[in-house]
């Protein structure tokens, strides 16, 4: 298979026509998404934001599986979001809508949200 079935099969967006997809030595489908989000962090070759969103609220989405019932928003969670726009460089732009930005300024955003789920494994 190619690179990019590969990314699918790893995403749960494309179920092997054989064989089975492992993470930690379990079948893929058969994990909870959160649990499989907190191991693996993948990053599309094209995303798209959604309409309205700012940069610090998409790079937020990064901390998604680390959330739950129990556990919400944390200090550790905005630490996690401000150190990963730093280091990607668009901390400046935190306010800033992402359809406003280029498209350079979007992809250091989509990798900052992709740092921001602070996984094992991150497929870029």
């Amino acid at each position: 298979c190619g690179k990019s079935t590969l990314l699918r099969a790893l995403a749960r967006m494309l179920k092997p026509s054989r064989g089975q997809v492992l993470l930690d030595g379990q079948t893929i489908h058969q994990l909870p998404a959160k649990k499989v989000a907190r191991t693996l962090g993948l990053l599309p070759q094209s995303s798209i934001a959604p309409d309205g969103i700012t940069v610090a609220d998409l790079v937020a989405r990064g901390r998604y599986p680390h959330q739950g019932l129990l556990r919400q928003w944390s200090p550790e969670d905005e630490r996690v979001v401000e150190e990963s726009m730093e280091s990607t460089g668009v901390a400046e732009l935190a306010d800033r809508y992402v359809d406003e930005l280029s498209g350079g300024q979007r992809q250091r955003v989509w990798i900052a949200m992709a740092l921001a789920q602070q996984t094992p494994l991150l497929l870029l």
